[in-house]
């Protein structure tokens, strides 16, 4: 029997040819809920992915869109199993990822669109066969906005599948130049996948910050902390909580800032792989930098520059930052007045 010319075969582990995979930004902070098991699934598929396998669908020389296959050998060592287990391990996981949507921030209407992550996983005959959704390619393939680095090692070790979710989310910060900004707490009943497509809690226990920082946010941490060596957790000088701080408005609790910083600088590897997709800050990203960079303007401007570009987007994302906290006061309104002074320049 011919193979047909879009599948593309992974017969042994070193096909994959890395020891990380990547996710686009707008993945790792989408709306979308896995088992353990279908994360790990997941995460095959995106570290067997790159952008050449695409290149003749994206170009219009193909119709049919990639496909990709996986042996029984590279399953037995992805999941850490026997053969004999395979069928019981993925049969069913493999059934619900061809199900699953997946919520993709619209950055411009700030809501999510939904769409389906696959078009068909399938598990027989010692073969995963997982057919992508070419409608998310711009997500899959990491082309705007970065992406999380995240070794694949240490991710399939994680079993929690909440914990899973939050390691990504740190790779993504590995860079000293970039910072992971507070998360709201709605933000985190998105990313957690506690959400049903019209976004509203699935669990309404969930609503109530204690059990999501008890249930989800603590055994998370814990759990990283215990598999992945080159990050460390800091303690909250205020509460005493490893690893988090909470974000008030008055006595609520409206955020949770994450403290972590990464002991090991980015690899060669991943380094190459982000110059090569020319790491992007998301707009809210950004305009968290520019806010920074505002509120550093002091008589002496000669080294601060600002594009048009940055203080518009600062503008536009005044709502979110002052919804983490970020101060738009009479004093920082006259660095800004300064900032577009030099701007016009």
């Amino acid at each position: 029997m011919n193979i047909p010319t879009n599948v593309i075969s992974t017969t042994g582990m070193n096909e994959l040819h890395s020891e990380f995979f990547k996710k686009s930004h707008r993945i790792v902070f989408s709306q979308l809920a896995l088992s353990p098991i279908e994360h790990d699934i997941f995460a095959l598929f995106l570290t067997k992915l790159s952008k050449e396998q695409w290149e003749s669908f994206l170009e219009n020389k193909t119709p049919e869109s990639p496909q990709y296959q996986f042996c029984s050998d590279v399953l037995c060592d992805w999941f850490g199993i026997e053969k004999k287990y395979l069928y019981s391990t993925l049969k069913n996981p493999a059934r619900r990822l061809s199900g699953k949507s997946i919520g993709v921030m619209d950055e411009n209407k700030q809501r999510f669109n939904f769409r389906s992550l696959f078009k068909e996983v399938r598990y027989e005959d010692g073969m995963l066969t997982i057919t992508p959704n070419d409608l998310l390619i711009n997500e899959y393939l990491c082309i705007s906005q970065g992406h999380s680095q995240v070794p694949h090692k240490t991710f399939r070790s994680i079993e929690k599948e909440h914990a899973k979710r939050l390691y990504t989310m740190l790779c993504r910060f590995k860079d000293e130049h970039h910072t992971l900004h507070p998360q709201m707490i709605e933000d985190l009943h998105a990313f957690f996948g506690l959400l049903d497509d019209k976004g509203k809690l699935l669990k309404k226990t969930y609503a109530v910050t204690g059990n999501l920082v008890n249930r989800i946010i603590k055994p998370s941490i814990k759990e990283i902390s215990e598999k992945e060596p080159n990050i460390s957790f800091d303690i909250d000088d205020k509460t005493g909580n490893y690893g988090f701080s909470y974000v008030k408005k008055g006595r609520k609790v409206t955020g949770i800032k994450f403290l972590f910083k990464w002991r090991q600088k980015v690899n060669k590897q991943e380094a190459e792989e982000r110059r090569k997709l020319a790491y992007q800050l998301s707009p809210l990203e950004a305009a968290y930098e520019t806010y920074e960079k505002v509120k550093l303007i002091s008589s002496n401007t000669e080294q601060l520059f600002f594009s048009r570009e940055e203080l518009n987007n600062l503008l536009q994302h005044t709502a979110p930052l002052v919804d983490r906290g970020k101060d738009f006061s009479t004093e920082f309104m006259l660095n800004y007045a300064i900032a577009n002074a030099i701007c016009e320049s």
